[in-house]
């Protein structure tokens, strides 16, 4: 009965809590409060992937006392309970991570607030991972665009309130298209509930019906969620959001936010058109395209940085395209590659913002590589996870990142058709694109500065972020040698979804 209870219970707990955090007002207390959350739901999370995974069963929760095709409700199965216990570990270690930087770049009193729009959009990554209607997918995309762009102008300086804005430009464009596809999905089913959505597209396919509106509303919501999760060429917002942000907004921009809007993009392929659907529409060729176009093009613009937060956030818009071109591919085995790449990116790109915050930060705020030269030697945790999440998606085996790639292109060729050739040489010239811009940021982390003399070096305690960046470097490594039962996992989820 418990386990039955988790998806509404985290979801109450992260939306309580964000409504309580702007009264705690003893210092501290604010970000304990959140991470306590965090690691309750995560461990809830936790009860449920073992239950349902040992099960093999999944259920759906009503909400309200409004039943289908018009209620709202939660769905969980294995993979919805992995994605929350992900989400939740990332969100918590994000937030320990970047701890030290929130206390510095936001105001006292305005901290209470930004640990609410942070438990807010914790909410709103979970309703997306158990939402089984496109009424509270929406609505839940909606306080995800508007939590994360408040988030990255948090600093409340102009350049960072300058991204947030154009963030929600962009935001905006995609809750739009997204908006419009429900539109048009509803005018022609009358249905908002996922399996209700899924009976009739298949009735309306099979008769011949409607093709041009289901194209339509598919491509709609598609291209809208593309454009949230900042995939190529929707993605100029996302450098400036992420080189303005704190620390732990910028892990949870990447690891999280626009993995929430790819676990939607995931239930619109399976759970409501099917993947059958979707291959009569051709849009897994677009998607394939996209995916193939932004991995080279970001993994460019990225060695052309010297910033190094704008160089990471062209490294995950290139790592965003990797799931895009998964989808291309047309194939069960393509989305459980892209299942992968969320859980493994989600780790991995949050461990290099905090690493690379901690060394921004032991040399006065400078985001230049110049001035980064040597920091590694000031703070050896922070280098050692920039390093190693560096190496890791550059594709070195026995981490998170190769475990990734390897998945996508053994379900490349397992899948055949004329997709497998250019996704290998996509992978592969993406691979070498990305160690010749994270070896020579590693090196130069590494190295001595020309003048040390001059360098300005700040002294502090370094025991939040160097337990984060523990944490994250384990997880890696796990993530990158168990590769079999993950993926089988994920398959039992998939086949539930």
């Amino acid at each position: 009965m418990l386990a039955f209870n988790i998806p509404f219970i985290s979801l109450f707990l992260a939306l309580l809590s964000a409504i309580a955090l702007p009264f705690v007002s003893r210092r501290g207390w604010a970000l304990a409060v959140t991470q306590a959350v965090q690691v309750i739901i995560a461990a809830l999370s936790a009860v449920l992937l073992v239950q349902l995974a040992s099960t093999g069963e999944s259920f759906t929760f009503m909400m309200g006392h409004f039943p289908a095709p018009w209620g709202n409700e939660l769905k969980a199965g294995p993979l919805e309970a992995l994605l929350a216990l992900v989400f939740s570990l990332v969100m918590f270690l994000s937030m320990t991570g970047g701890a030290v930087d929130m206390r510095k770049e936001i105001r006292e009193e305005a901290q209470g607030r930004y640990f609410l729009l942070m438990q807010l959009l914790y909410a709103s990554l979970l309703a997306m991972v158990y939402t089984n209607d496109l009424f509270t997918a929406y609505v839940f995309i909606e306080i995800s665009a508007i939590t994360a762009c408040v988030a990255v102008a948090a600093k409340e300086s102009g350049k960072s309130i300058a991204a947030a804005i154009r963030y929600l430009v962009f935001s905006g464009i995609g809750s739009g298209l997204v908006l419009l596809g429900i539109s048009v999905l509803y005018a022609i089913t009358g249905n908002l509930l996922m399996e209700s959505l899924h009976e009739s597209i298949t009735e309306m396919t099979a008769k011949g019906e409607y093709v041009l509106p289901l194209t339509v509303s598919a491509l709609l919501m598609i291209v809208g969620l593309a454009v949230k999760s900042a995939q190529f060429p929707f993605h100029s917002w996302l450098p400036d959001a992420h080189s303005n942000a704190t620390t732990s907004a910028s892990a949870i921009l990447s690891g999280l936010v626009l993995k929430g809007y790819i676990v939607l993009v995931i239930k619109l392929i399976i759970r409501v058109f099917g993947g059958s659907v979707i291959l009569n529409m051709f849009i897994q060729e677009l998607l394939f395209i996209l995916g193939l176009c932004g991995m080279i093009y970001a993994s460019l613009a990225a060695m052309r940085q010297e910033d190094v937060k704008r160089m990471i956030a062209y490294s995950s818009t290139a790592q965003i395209a990797y799931i895009f071109l998964a989808f291309g591919l047309g194939t069960r085995a393509g989305v459980a590659a892209a299942c992968f790449q969320v859980i493994a990116h989600a780790f991995t790109k949050p461990m290099i913002f905090v690493s690379a915050g901690a060394l921004i930060r032991v040399r006065g705020g400078s985001h230049d590589f110049g001035a980064l030269r040597g920091a590694a030697r000031q703070d050896i945790i922070a280098g050692l996870g920039f390093t190693v999440g560096g190496l890791s998606l550059c594709g070195l085996p026995l981490l998170a990142g190769f475990s990734a790639k390897y998945s996508i292109a053994t379900a490349a060729i397992s899948g055949g058709g004329w997709q497998m050739i250019p996704a290998l040489l996509g992978l592969a010239v993406s691979s070498v694109l990305n160690a010749m811009y994270y070896i020579p940021a590693i090196l130069a982390i590494w190295g001595r500065h020309a003048d040390e003399t001059k360098l300005t070096v700040v002294s502090e305690k370094r025991s939040e972020h160097t337990f984060a960046i523990l944490c994250f470097l384990v997880i890696n490594v796990i993530l990158g040698v168990v590769i079999q039962p993950i993926t089988s996992l994920i398959y039992q989820g998939l086949a539930l979804l």
